[in-house]
């Protein structure tokens, strides 16, 4: 669960805390503790694999984190949970995903389209004033 810091000092109750935190309360426990070496893609749903990637981003806190489809196979209520606690972190995250419901945790949004075009937008958690941002041209 600390991969990829291997040397992070923490206490089982800390982690089991981090667990209750991305609603993956029982997972030591099933597995029979926290040294438990598993395949853990073949004995965890894909949403249980997303939940224990929140909860490695909340115990690592790393600088920058790229999430890909991180909540493609969550619940609007986890996605919300995750990404709140997400942002309370000083961790910069950018995120690749289809749901509309994501614009809810980014300052701006990458719109692509089918014909090769793209567009900047505010997110819905911009703050209400806005510098300007300087953009390159493409031409």
């Amino acid at each position: 669960m600390i991969y990829p810091n291997l040397n992070l000092d923490l206490q089982e109750a800390e982690l089991q805390a981090v667990l209750e935190h991305v609603n993956l309360p029982d997972l030591a426990e099933r597995f029979g503790g926290f040294e438990a070496q598993q395949d853990w893609p073949a004995v965890l749903s894909l949403g249980e694999q997303q939940r224990l990637t929140f909860a490695r981003l909340l115990l690592n806190q790393p600088a920058y984190a790229i999430l890909d489809e991180a909540t493609s196979a969550l619940d609007l209520e986890n996605e919300a949970s995750l990404y709140q606690q997400l942002q309370r972190l000083e961790t910069t995250f950018l995120s690749v995903g289809h749901r509309a419901t994501l614009a809810s945790y980014h300052q701006r949004l990458l719109q692509l389209s089918d014909q090769h075009t793209w567009q900047i937008e505010l997110g819905q958690a911009a703050p209400t004033q806005v510098g300007e941002v300087a953009m390159p041209s493409l031409d």
